[in-house]
């Protein structure tokens, strides 16, 4: 499973009320007529900005959910929301362990030490990542900005420093 997440704000001037309510119509329009290959999508309140979480089956699912998103019934909702936002950044997460959650919790980004194998890296999160209700990912083929991993957890945690954790609170809206 792959996830394409996009991050963003509202802009200047843009009441947040109005700003959920597009992202929430914008969701709820793709949802209502799935592209191939499309398993859901959320928009989170992370930190001071929000994340647009897309899951799909493969990287095969990516074209036809970016045609889907802009054109036909969808364009009108995606283009009001479009003029709200700003600073937006994506990126390419890999589903690595765990399940997708959808729930309120908290989102850790970290990075793999430098001079580490994955293999070691994986190794060291085992404490943490063979616990059922935490997730893994791990950024594509460099697609988005830094770090490279994110750890999708229900509470905050105490994760190895030399990894470089940033905690961020992650609420559906």
């Amino acid at each position: 499973m792959l996830a394409y997440v996009f991050f963003h704000h509202a802009g200047p001037g843009v009441e947040i009320g109005a700003y959920e309510t597009a992202l929430r119509r914008f969701h709820a329009s793709l949802a209502g007529a799935p592209p191939s290959g499309f398993v859901g999508s959320t928009t989170y309140r992370i930190g001071d900005g929000y994340g647009d979480w897309y899951l799909v089956d493969s990287s095969a699912a990516l074209d036809p959910l970016n045609e889907a998103a802009v054109s036909g019934a969808r364009s009108a909702t995606h283009d009001s929301v479009a003029h709200m936002a700003a600073d937006g950044a994506g990126k390419l997460l890999m589903l690595v362990t765990g399940h997708p959650r959808t729930e309120p919790g908290f989102e850790i980004r970290l990075s793999k030490p430098r001079g580490m194998s994955y293999g070691d890296f994986y190794k060291r999160l085992e404490p943490w990542t063979d616990r059922a209700e935490l997730t893994l990912w791990r950024r594509m083929m460099v697609l988005g900005p830094p770090p490279e991993f994110l750890v999708i957890a229900p509470s905050e945690l105490e994760l190895p420093a030399e990894m470089a954790p940033e905690t961020l609170r992650r609420e559906p809206i």
